[in-house]
């Protein structure tokens, strides 16, 4: 009944939004950019300072540091408002012949620490050999106060424990997804200081080592290789996305624990085979959108139901299995125009793409997925765009797009052209600019979301 009166909810919205995506049609991308910077080697990944006024970049294989021509790891800190560079921050290397410096950022629940994640290390490492780290930055001064090892390997999606309701002065725990050695770090950032000590050993807690019961599809030289990570809003699950597998694991917050597998979504409930990459929740707790990079898709499921689910099962660890019929019932589908749909795929490009103007191709291979900040209408959809499957052969001439999508009926608003493979993505939290990197072309994309809206709304 509950779900019911969900999707009613959710189609009666759609009945009250007043807006068209024909309003759009006159426009293009260049309507909308407001500018384009150049960044470090690799911009992979981003996320906006609580306060609004800052973005900060992880650069995958850095800058040429002037003066010595040498290539150094590093982070850049962008000033939204003006859109210009404020500060590079050279962080410690990883691996030169591998990821030789960061992938993702996030920002502790407080604000205070930005925390940027360094996937690899080896012995030729300058600190925390053989494993990734978390470079931690002071967010007011904006330099560095901190390294944290992970003692994974792949360190990449980081993830911020919402604030326990019902335990008096709550641990900050964090939790890194470690993309090669499948398992996940924890961390406890309860107690850090920016004491002028650089080693932040102690703030490693344990980690949760990933057990599934599926194999992938498809040999890409991983098992799980978990990517997509969000806590529910009471912070007492996170839930992890196998990129490789398609499952999804339920871990227990508090104890930090595996509690759950649910099985990957079968193609014969979604019409194509699907992976599961990224994953956003609304600011109700209500439901998790999900990105499916194989398969070109995204999709919303009922979050508090999954989690019903595992609170009743009468026993829960790392064998437990929910059968993959379950996504039947938590799947909530996208009322649109051609009728309920429990999966939107994104394979169509705009009228002024470059390479695929007014036309579908395969593979699209949405990524980054996040939610609009003001009232969680819209869902802003990367799509990194290849010429061959997997990313072992790249063609710099072809540049993705961000799909804005209304969720309220399913709606492409309309898509952005973006750079070369597209794969950072924020929102400011007013909701009026959009921010994009190119993977490949090394720029930052900013684009002018109020405008966009304002026009499809009015």
């Amino acid at each position: 009944m509950r779900h019911q009166i969900l999707i009613l909810g959710l189609a009666l919205y759609s009945c009250m939004a007043n807006a068209a995506a024909g309003d759009l049609e006159a426009y293009n991308t260049k309507d909308f950019l407001k500018k384009i910077l150049p960044t470090g080697c690799q911009p992979k990944g981003a996320k906006v300072a609580p306060g609004g006024h800052y973005l900060y970049l992880a650069e995958m294989c850095g800058k040429i540091e002037a003066g010595t021509g040498k290539r150094v790891p590093t982070a850049s800190i962008y000033d939204i408002e003006k859109m210009n560079l404020v500060k590079t921050l050279v962080t410690p290397v990883g691996i030169r012949k591998g990821i030789l410096a960061n992938t993702e950022v996030d920002f502790s629940v407080n604000g205070r620490w930005a925390l940027i994640a360094r996937a690899e290390g080896n012995s030729e490492s300058e600190i925390y050999k053989n494993q990734g780290l978390i470079t931690v930055v002071n967010t007011k001064t904006q330099k560095i106060t901190k390294y944290i090892p992970t003692y994974g390997q792949g360190a990449k999606i980081i993830a911020a424990r919402p604030a326990l309701t019902r335990i008096r002065n709550p641990q900050q725990i964090v939790y890194v997804a470690n993309y090669f050695s499948d398992d996940i770090s924890v961390l406890d950032i309860t107690n850090l200081q920016d004491d002028g000590k650089l080693k932040g050993d102690a703030h490693f807690v344990k980690k949760i080592a990933l057990e599934s019961h599926f194999k992938p599809p498809v040999n890409h030289g991983y098992q799980i290789a978990p990517r997509g990570m969000a806590f529910s809003p009471d912070g007492l699950y996170a839930l992890v996305l196998s990129t490789e597998t398609g499952s999804l694991f339920v871990i227990d917050a508090v104890n930090h624990t595996q509690v759950a597998e649910l099985a990957p979504i079968t193609r014969e409930l979604a019409g194509r085979d699907l992976n599961l990459r990224h994953i956003v929740i609304t600011k109700d707790g209500q439901l998790a959108y999900l990105s499916h990079m194989r398969g070109n898709a995204v999709s919303r499921i009922d979050l508090r139901a999954l989690i019903k689910s595992v609170e009743a099962l009468p026993e829960k660890g790392p064998n437990v299995v929910l059968k993959a019929s379950l996504w039947q019932e938590l799947l909530v589908p996208f009322h649109t125009v051609q009728g309920p749909q429990n999966f939107l795929v994104l394979e169509d490009y705009p009228k002024d793409h470059p390479n695929f103007p007014n036309k579908k191709w395969p593979l699209a291979h949405p990524n980054t997925i996040v939610l609009d900040p003001i009232d969680n209408r819209y869902l802003y959809v990367s799509s990194r765009t290849t010429t061959v499957e997997g990313d072992t052969s790249v063609d710099a001439r072809v540049v993705g797009k961000i799909d804005i999508v209304d969720t309220s009926n399913g709606a492409t608003v309309m898509t952005l052209v973006g750079g070369t493979q597209p794969t950072a993505l924020d929102v400011s939290p007013d909701g009026s600019t959009l921010i994009s990197s190119a993977l490949i072309s090394a720029k930052l994309f900013f684009y002018d979301i109020a405008k966009l809206k304002a026009v499809y709304e009015k």
